[in-house]
């Protein structure tokens, strides 16, 4: 394979817009996607109807269409509409809402354009696809902004029918672990779970204090409880297993929590106890106002009322949350 002959950037040589595409495509990693957290969103009209708009924002588009093609960057300067057929009485339809690259400066490409006074960026709607679609047809070189997925007999696009498809060219991420082992609290007493049932309480009874990024809109959480002891309390029947509900939750301006999880450990005699663990796992979107803020991160148990059994957090127990903070367009999106 013979080097580019194109020089970039040295007196006297020539640079072609394939080795500044080539560039780009280098410095993004080959990647494809929106630039910012609302670059490029797919929203209904301000009065909902026959189309949606695309708000304002940067991209870059790694071409499909050719070897060595390059990357493509693009930047829409205002709220775009993007005009939708309606479906009729046949049946619902899934579209496609992307912004296409169509140059035809590439061999075989059915472009015809001309680039010295047409544009070769496009909102384009690509129709009838299945609906479960999230990515561009082959060979197709730009980026999934949104799929819109119509009822029969529909003209109007509304919120519920827009799914959020944009990636983040070169995302950011940033991960937090704290760990703690158990330990008794005031008065000699070990914190225990189980006891209390009318609410969440700390458990165990501390917390550590984390600085969310700025960037950040998602955090995806790993939380465990490891190597707590189950105290039978006594008794050996069904109500002295140990049951509840497990969250972690962030306290800052506002309080985020995961959802809940379960747990439930059974006694094998009324005297003999073991160690046992659980966890929960989650991811939460990030209110806006909450970005940037140093917030306490928090762990919560909740015992199920009437059961007598507990679970302890004596000094051979270890306690974890692993955060990861994500820049992602669609912080909502369940993975």
């Amino acid at each position: 394979m013979a080097l580019e002959v194109d020089s970039w950037a040295v007196d006297g040589g020539t640079s072609s817009a394939r080795l500044a595409r080539l560039q780009l495509e280098m410095a993004t990693s080959s990647g494809n996607g929106v630039g910012a957290v609302g670059a490029l969103e797919v929203l209904p009209l301000e009065v909902p109807g026959g189309g949606v708009r695309v708000a304002p924002g940067p991209f870059v588009a790694r071409g499909a269409e050719a070897m060595f093609q390059g990357s493509y960057y693009g930047h829409n300067v205002g709220t775009a509409t993007v005009p939708i057929t309606p479906t009729d009485s046949s049946g619902p339809r899934s579209d496609l809402v992307v912004v296409r690259v169509e140059d035809p400066t590439v061999d075989g490409t059915p472009w015809t354009h001309d680039p010295s006074v047409d544009p070769i960026y496009y909102f384009r709607v690509i129709e009838d696809v299945s609906a479960a679609a999230t990515v561009l047809p082959p060979s197709t070189t730009g980026v999934a902004l949104a799929r819109i997925d119509l009822p029969a007999s529909t003209g109007t696009v509304t919120a519920e029918m827009i799914t959020d498809l944009r990636a983040m060219i070169q995302p950011r991420s940033g991960r937090v672990l704290r760990v703690q082992r158990g330990g008794s609290q005031t008065g000699g007493e070990w914190d225990k779970a189980g006891d209390f049932t009318s609410d969440f309480e700390r458990w165990p009874q501390h917390d550590w204090t984390v600085t969310i990024p700025p960037w950040a809109t998602q955090v995806q959480v790993l939380a465990n409880w490891d190597n707590v002891f189950y105290d039978p309390n006594g008794g050996s029947s069904g109500t002295y297993d140990a049951r509840g509900l497990l969250r972690i939750g962030l306290l800052g301006s506002q309080f985020i929590t995961t959802t809940e999880s379960a747990y439930n450990f059974n006694p094998t005699s009324g005297t003999n106890g073991y160690r046992c663990s659980t966890a929960n796992r989650d991811q939460i979107p990030i209110p806006a106002a909450m970005r940037g803020e140093t917030v306490q991160v928090r762990m919560y148990a909740k015992g199920t009322a009437g059961q007598q059994g507990l679970l302890v957090a004596d000094n051979y127990a270890n306690f974890s949350v692993d955060l990861e903070f994500l820049e992602v367009p669609a912080p909502e999106a369940q993975l």
